[in-house]
């Protein structure tokens, strides 16, 4: 008889939910590695270096990365997807304490993973926005989700005394309410989420911004509430699990418990891909009286100096046009290619010293 690891892995062809789950995964992991990509490279165009945010999100990817190698290993060794009487027929009962150590690091690593996002998100926010009470929410929220990973973490990991009776249920010992813990977490998580995604809301509806970026800044916020709702079901599944079938039942749990974090990710890179969007699309950045995106720490000092400072709105700094010099001039004068005039003009000449300033007459 072949080893249970090798039937197991034969039995992958009619394991139908088992290939769902990791495709699924494979195919967001892929998109986040891209949106990490351009993320970096957009760091990279500005001349910014990483903040905490991006590397927060770095190790968030690395983790999910465990994760997915996890799932991977639960659905070929372990017969995720498979009724329990087939694996148990198949691979023996030995197999069902493989199956819960690997439920017990998944469910570690998947609190891990959120955490990380939030922050990561939160920090963003503290980086970008000027106002001073979305900057105080922010950080109250990061003190809410540190607070709730290490409990959640230390919960999950010390769930049963010994520590072993979490796949070994034989051990003697006692655990505590897994549904109730499991309830707790995914509802604490859900309604952070909820603040994360809705604290720019206000500074999407109050600013001037175009349509277009401003149906991609909702559509963002959109798929914030969508992974919202994916917690709240994945929570309904944790009740529907059957004890006597838990590789069958723990699959679909799974292909949540993937998408969650994976859009989460995907979601925390969206707001700093544009300089990487323009640069592949050959978009040039058009210049406006206003800034445009609530994402550029251009804007938010704006914000800071101006509208939350309840100072007078004044016209910033801007291009207005660029003379362009001929070739010919250039070479017979040897003078600067271009003269670039913005509402905050000088001249200086090239041949002398004189400086000519924008007089009060023509401020005014």
């Amino acid at each position: 008889m072949a080893p249970p690891s090798a039937t197991l892995i034969h039995s992958l062809g009619h394991n139908t939910l088992g290939k769902i789950d990791i495709a699924v995964q494979s195919v967001l992991l892929a998109i986040a590695f891209v949106a990490i990509s351009l993320r970096l490279w957009s760091r990279r165009l500005q001349c910014i270096s990483l903040k905490l945010n991006d590397l927060l999100i770095i190790v968030a990817t690395f983790f999910m990365i465990g994760r997915y190698v996890v799932e991977i290993i639960m659905v070929v060794l372990c017969g995720m997807g498979l009724h329990s009487t087939e694996v148990t027929h198949v691979g023996g009962a030995e197999v069902f304490i493989r199956f819960n150590e690997l439920t017990y690091a998944g469910d570690l690593l998947w609190i891990t993973v959120i955490a990380l996002i939030q922050l990561s998100i939160l920090n963003y926010y503290v980086h970008s926005f000027g106002q001073r009470a979305i900057t105080l929410l922010a950080y109250v929220i990061m003190g809410l989700c540190l607070a709730l990973w290490v409990a959640a973490f230390f919960a999950t990991a010390f769930f049963c005394t010994p520590l072993k009776r979490i796949w070994l249920v034989d051990t003697p010992g006692h655990c505590g309410d897994r549904k109730m813990l499991h309830t707790g977490v995914h509802t604490s998580e859900a309604i952070l989420s909820f603040f994360v995604v809705v604290i720019p809301i206000p500074l999407i509806w109050g600013t001037p911004l175009s349509k277009t970026r401003k149906t991609v800044l909702i559509c963002i916020q959109v798929l914030g509430l969508a992974i919202i709702s994916i917690i709240a079901v994945r929570t309904k599944l944790e009740f529907d699990l059957n004890p006597k079938d838990p590789t069958y039942g723990s699959v679909r749990k799974s292909i949540l418990s993937c998408i969650v974090p994976l859009l989460g990710i995907i979601v925390a890179c969206l707001p700093t891909l544009e300089p990487a969007i323009q640069k592949i699309f050959r978009i040039s950045a058009l210049p406006s009286p206003v800034h445009t995106s609530i994402y550029d720490p251009n804007f938010a000092r704006y914000l800071r100096t101006t509208v939350f400072a309840g100072r007078r709105l004044e016209e910033p700094e801007m291009p207005l046009v660029t003379v362009t010099q001929p070739f010919m001039a250039k070479m017979g004068h040897l003078a600067p290619g271009h003269i670039q005039v913005t509402s905050h003009w000088e001249i200086h000449s090239s041949r002398g010293s004189a400086r000519f300033d924008r007089s009060p007459v023509r401020q005014a």
